[in-house]
């Protein structure tokens, strides 16, 4: 938490000074620290702003000067940089380059390989250009660190207030409480997540798709890094629908009052063939998917569009920009939503124990429980895959990530994560900086494993309890939809249970359903990002030991 009582500090530096760069790094890692910013946040914000502010100092106007500032925000810490100068575009990474990764010396590979880094960002990094001001904002995360910390507190708190409510307050009281307080605070929650989830996903998946064409410039290992990626998704995708079929977690149709609502739905899901489910892939009209929130049509029209956007010659860059845009908008919509998840969780918790009983908070357990072996199976994948793919030692690879994996899991952040993770990387499992340095920050950007398997087994947990029969049609579909929200899934908070509410709607389960997992979503979350990370890892060692980028002096030692 931020507990000094500094509110903000500026500073100017001369750009045509040899030590301005290590004053401003110096200036913001104090400053920091003194508002009490958790130090591994600090650290990632240092380096985002020593990459940063040494492309400002070089693209400045001679005899001008960089003024940094570092401030409060509502929870959490802003950088702001700003200087004259001709525009600076982070996001830039020229098309005339054509070799393959390999050359990595070259200048355009590093720019592409610097613009993944920064876009692994996500809203915490924003930049402007305006008469002739170069301008920089840097959040560190801390609201983040936060929130997770409020909505831990909540969901205990609610624990403990539910059984209270249930064991010793008369069954009238209890029914006025959740009548007039509990439930309409939920429900105006869900209704927020429910407005939010088509736009959302679509512009996402467009920005994601829109950025292809720089990434296919960096060549064979830049198609390794995204072929591993997509591999471990699906492996993550089909790993849980085998594992929840084996376990078999939760009562079917035990939410009775909202059974016999879908009932219908699951009828017609099952009336439903394979060549129909392909065939309504293509909408009829562009506004029915956002209607209807249509997954497939969604996804369709968003990766359409995205590639689209890279094919209209000049128009390309406005239209890129008007979608990255919008794309920002509604994240920071979601982002504004997901600050009320301690509240929603609080509630939610009570209304599970109160109104659905001790078998739906078993059942709920008992899903926990099957995520969690998916989890564990899944990083005994990544040894076998190091073993057989990358034909090293596992056993090494588990033994020196551990700081990493433990860093993603208290961060719940794999953005926060970077830094360790790549330090991880180049200092003990010898990987080239060729190939983690473009891997960790495109992985924390599309690569969601730990992701994928919560939208699996959340989605058909939920499906089961409110009775509905989930096809081999519907799986096909359901592995297609995640696959797609992995590279596109929006990196803020709240966003899991966006991309939650898209998964099963696509089963026909209504998305107050969440409703049901939202209490125990944090610690879900972050068993999440510390599989997310260990994949980003595992896939950089996988990929650079079959180009002969590792130095297995430094791996085994």
């Amino acid at each position: 938490m931020l507990h000094k009582k500094i509110m903000n500090r500026k500073r100017s530096f001369d750009s045509g000074d040899k030590n301005a760069l290590a004053g401003i790094l110096m200036f913001i890692e104090t400053s920091l620290n003194e508002l009490g910013i958790d130090k591994k946040l600090v650290m990632r914000t240092v380096l985002i702003s020593e990459e940063i502010s040494a492309q400002l100092l070089n693209n400045a106007e001679d005899d001008s000067s960089i003024r940094v500032q570092v401030k409060r925000l509502m929870g959490d810490a802003e950088v702001s940089m700003s200087i004259r100068g001709k525009e600076y575009d982070p996001y830039a990474a020229s098309p005339e380059n054509k070799d393959r990764m390999g050359d990595m010396g070259d200048e355009e590979a590093q720019m592409a390989i610097r613009s993944i880094l920064l876009k692994a960002q996500g809203e915490k990094l924003k930049f402007s250009y305006r008469n002739g001001i170069n301008k920089v904002r840097i959040l560190t995360g801390q609201m983040e660190r936060s929130m997770l910390f409020l909505t831990i507190a909540a969901l205990i708190i609610g624990l403990i207030v539910g059984v209270v409510i249930k064991t010793g307050i008369p069954e009238d009281v209890t029914e006025m409480v959740s009548t007039y307080g509990l439930v309409p605070i939920k429900t105006m929650f869900m209704n927020a997540l429910k407005m939010v989830i088509a736009p959302v996903v679509f512009f996402s998946i467009v920005s994601c798709f829109a950025q292809f064409k720089s990434l296919a410039e960096l060549g064979r290992i830049g198609a390794k890094v995204m072929g591993m990626y997509i591999l471990t998704t699906v492996i993550a995708v089909l790993l849980a629908i085998g594992l929840f079929k084996l376990t078999n977690p939760g009562t079917k149709g035990n939410i009775a009052d909202t059974a016999h609502a879908v009932a219908g739905m699951d009828e017609a899901a099952s009336d439903v063939s394979l060549i129909d489910t392909i065939v309504n892939v293509v909408p009829d009209n562009i506004i029915k998917p956002f209607l209807f929130s249509d997954t497939l049509q969604l996804v369709f029209l968003a990766v359409l569009f995205g590639i689209a956007i890279g094919l209209v010659g000049e128009y390309s860059a406005t239209l890129r920009g008007i979608f990255e845009a919008c794309n920002s908008l509604f994240l920071t919509v979601t982002a504004i939503i997901s600050r009320f998840i301690p509240v929603a969780v609080f509630c939610s918790v009570i209304l599970l124990i109160v109104q659905t009983g001790w078998d739906t908070l078993a059942s709920v357990m008992g899903m926990a429980g099957t995520y969690l072996l998916c989890i564990l199976c899944m990083l005994i994948v990544y040894g076998l895959m190091i073993l057989i793919l990358g034909h090293l030692n596992p056993l090494t690879f588990y033994r020196k990530n551990k700081e990493g994996m433990l860093t993603g899991f208290t961060l719940a952040s794999s953005a926060a994560a970077m830094p360790t993770n790549l330090k991880i990387c180049t200092d003990k499992l010898g990987i080239s900086p060729k190939v983690c340095n473009f891997s960790i920050p495109l992985g924390a950007t599309v690569n969601m494993d730990g992701t994928s398997i919560v939208l699996t087994v959340g989605g058909l947990f939920m499906a089961k309890v409110y009775g509905v029969e989930v096809t081999d049609t519907m799986l096909i579909s359901l592995l297609i939809t995640i696959v797609m929200l992995s590279l596109g899934a929006p990196g803020v908070p709240g966003s899991g249970l966006v991309c939650l509410g898209v998964v099963i709607s696509s089963l026909g389960v209504p998305v107050e359903a969440l409703g049901l997992i939202i209490g125990i979503y944090p610690f879900i979350d972050m068993f999440n990002t510390m599989s997310n990370t260990t994949g980003d890892v595992a896939s950089a060692l996988i990929v650079a030991s079959s180009e002969k980028l590792v130095d297995k002096q430094v791996y085994n030692k």
